[in-house]
């Protein structure tokens, strides 16, 4: 399922980011927070955390929801 709204990610959320790139394929990460803007993510392949916003395309097109 794409990520399109705020609304279908949730605080402990899994994700997957996939660009078809070497090494970016199926990158999951654990949701930390959301607000009204982006979410904060773990992604299981690094350790700082990332802050992506939602109108970020750069990364949102390439998101999927895992469950």
């Amino acid at each position: 399922m794409r990520l399109k709204i705020e609304d279908q990610v949730k605080k402990g959320s899994r994700i997957s980011y996939d660009d078809g790139r070497p090494g970016h394929k199926g990158v999951a990460a654990i949701v930390l927070a959301v607000d009204t803007d982006g979410m904060l993510v773990q992604f299981e392949d690094r350790a700082d955390t990332n802050y992506i916003r939602f109108s970020d395309r750069q990364w949102m097109d390439f998101m999927t929801l895992v469950d």
